[in-house]
């Protein structure tokens, strides 16, 4: 029969699958599930947004806690340094003082000086002279030079200006920076003198007695800018 028919072709239409512009028209009518936010965001750009975000993180906590900047140090001279006592400022360390003051303007990376002279407990005569500067030395080797000079000079120099005889370099122990020792040489007297520097602090060492050798005063160097260099609390 005809409707029997028309109902069988209905369905067979009914079941037949949309093709050509059909099925596009169908695709675009169908709801879709959404893809998740990683599949939609090319891989690279994820890996970026984590890098990104971990760096942020990173300066984030560096600024607010210092975490990652280098520790900052200054000189505090002790009352005492092992067997050595301070003793009250003589005429020698007032004169040594006042000339290092002279030469800290502003255009000098130098922002505290401390000089003190150390002797025997109950004894007025100094041993050890200690200088200690705090300020700013990217180039250590340039600090040391300005101290010893750029050339080591011979004894017998013609001049009565002190002679820098034998300048060696030496281990700077494990607060880093370098460490030069050598005798100075003057009318006077030849004094085994050592220097460090790093970046935040310059330090020189004067063996007084003048019976002390380079190397001796090298090692007890060490031992004074362990117990004079500290951390600089902000």
């Amino acid at each position: 029969m005809q409707s029997d028919d028309t109902t069988a072709s209905e369905s067979d239409q009914g079941s037949e699958e949309p093709s050509g512009l059909r099925a596009i028209w169908a695709n675009t009518l169908e709801p879709v599930a959404p893809l998740p936010w990683y599949r939609r965001v090319p891989r690279s750009a994820v890996i970026a947004g984590a890098v990104v975000v971990v760096l942020f993180t990173a300066v984030t906590v560096a600024a607010v806690t210092g975490f990652g900047a280098p520790t900052r140090h200054r000189i505090v001279l002790a009352d005492r340094i092992g067997d050595q006592v301070r003793l009250p400022d003589d005429d020698s360390v007032l004169t040594l003082r006042a000339d290092y003051e002279r030469q800290m303007t502003a255009l000098r990376p130098y922002r505290e000086l401390t000089v003190a002279g150390y002797g025997a407990a109950g004894s007025t005569e100094t041993t050890l002279t200690v200088i200690g500067l705090t300020g700013s030395f990217p180039d250590v080797r340039r600090e040391l030079d300005k101290y010893f000079g750029t050339e080591t000079q011979t004894a017998g120099a013609p001049s009565d200006d002190p002679v820098v005889v034998g300048r060696q370099d030496y281990p700077a122990g494990p607060l880093g920076g370098a460490l030069d020792c050598a005798v100075i040489e003057s009318p006077a007297a030849s004094l085994a003198t050592c220097a460090w520097a790093d970046g935040n602090t310059v330090g020189i060492v004067v063996d007084e007695t003048g019976a002390g050798k380079p190397g001796e005063l090298a090692r007890r160097t060490l031992d004074i800018r362990a117990a004079v260099e500290v951390e600089e609390k902000d």
